[in-house]
């Protein structure tokens, strides 16, 4: 690297968008670049450890406690998307408005925005900025090949399965672009030309990186020309801390452990039936209950331990399986260990993380809804029956690979250099 390049980065406290946002943020650092990071107070100690410059919002990304819950996305009625409309939509005004800002604070080559940021990537577009939009999942809008995201839905190669993509790509988009107005609306006001869809933003931004391995995805095909698979970050939480030691050395029963989502999904009595479930079988059981049920309480049978929160870098190399939401960190790390799931998603792309892991034989899909029976039934399959083991080792070597890249450091200093 010759020159020093300037980035801003706006992101907010999503749980899992965390560690990759700022995973990358830091990698950037190290390489020498200067780096700021427009985001919440409550992640002020996490930006600060990566060694870039901290800036807070203002105005709504106010939240002192991450754990509180602003997405309100666990009773969603049909054809809503509650974090489209609390996270991205309605707040998108004040969040172009404090970009601005900072963009006239001080020089930035480049925004890299959290995806759900869209009032940063329409601040850096009034500047003339180059504009970054950063999906820290697998891919989430429709196109040639496959369906939209969000359904657990596969690609079909079938004539049926070519109708049933259009229709719901239709549907997806009806639903998306009823939130189009209020953002022409401060396009307007930017003195920026109006979208015809809302995803313009996305399609029209100089790059759009995703923040996962391409062989674990179903891509669009053929991909869109500013989209660049750059692999996952698999650094844990920065809040994730333990010293102590969990059990002895001669206790040799199969470890399993639970982990379902750092923000609030209404997932008490899902981690109640899963404690049902394993009480009885023949494992050791870790569960981590994370900032948004930290402060519950449960009856837990002998071979359950019930914690805050544990790396799971420190305890994966030790599992034989993990039971999870399917958020995309923890299927990553899970992967990145060779680890077989049984995800049990509950919302946002957990239902895609959750069809692809099955997809690929590396775990099963259950329903968050599943009674105790049939998650012991799905826990013993994953830990007996050999083939989801080893295909979640075949994924493990692409995952570790791509990790090790550095393609999006690469992919952004290249995009500073065209004109």
């Amino acid at each position: 690297m010759e020159e020093k390049l300037s980035f801003l980065f706006v992101t907010w406290d999503g749980g899992g968008n965390v560690p990759p946002v700022l995973g990358l943020a830091e990698s950037l650092v190290k390489r020498g670049h200067h780096v700021c990071v427009l985001t919440e107070p409550c992640l002020k100690e996490a930006v600060a450890a990566t060694g870039a410059d901290f800036k807070t919002f203002n105005k709504h990304f106010t939240r002192i406690d991450g754990s509180v819950d602003i997405i309100q996305d666990w009773d969603a009625k049909l054809f809503t998307i509650p974090s489209v409309e609390n996270i991205l939509i309605r707040p998108a005004s004040d969040v172009a408005t404090e970009t601005l800002a900072a963009l006239r604070e001080d020089r930035v080559d480049i925004v890299v925005a959290d995806f759900m940021m869209i009032g940063s990537l329409i601040a850096a577009e009034t500047e003339g900025i180059k504009r970054v939009a950063l999906f820290h999942m697998p891919e989430y809008l429709p196109g040639p090949g496959r369906p939209p995201g969000g359904m657990g839905l596969l690609p079909s190669n079938s004539f049926i399965g070519h109708i049933r993509d259009k229709v719901l790509s239709k549907i997806f988009y009806r639903v998306i672009n009823q939130y189009l107005p209020p953002i022409n609306s401060l396009r307007k006001t930017f003195n920026l030309p109006i979208y015809r869809s809302l995803l313009e933003v996305y399609h029209k931004a100089d790059l759009r990186l995703i923040q996962t391995s391409k062989a674990f995805d179903a891509p669009i095909t053929p991909a869109p020309s500013n989209v660049r698979y750059v692999g996952p970050v698999l650094d844990d939480p920065s809040w994730a801390d333990y010293s102590g030691t969990l059990w002895p050395e001669s206790d040799t029963r199969p470890l399993v452990v639970v982990s379902l989502s750092t923000t609030f999904q209404n997932q008490y009595s899902v981690l109640q039936r899963i404690i049902k479930a394993v009480a009885e079988m023949d494992i050791r059981c870790l569960l981590t209950l994370g900032p948004a049920m930290y402060k519950e309480s449960f009856q837990l049978p002998d071979n359950v331990i019930a914690l805050s929160s544990v790396p799971h870098s420190q305890v994966f190399p030790l599992a034989d399986a993990v039971v999870t939401h399917a958020g995309h960190g923890t299927v990553m790390r899970a992967l990145a260990n060779g680890l077989p799931l049984v995800c049990m998603p509950m919302g946002r792309d957990q239902l895609d993380n959750a069809t692809l892991t099955e997809h690929h034989g590396a775990g099963l899909k259950l329903s968050s809804n599943a009674r105790p029976n049939q998650i012991t039934k799905a826990v013993h399959r994953v830990l007996k029956e050999k083939s989801f083991a080893k295909n979640a080792q075949l994924l493990q070597r692409c995952i570790l690979a791509d990790a090790k890249t550095d393609l999006a450091v690469s992919e952004l200093e290249n995009l500073a250099a065209k004109q």
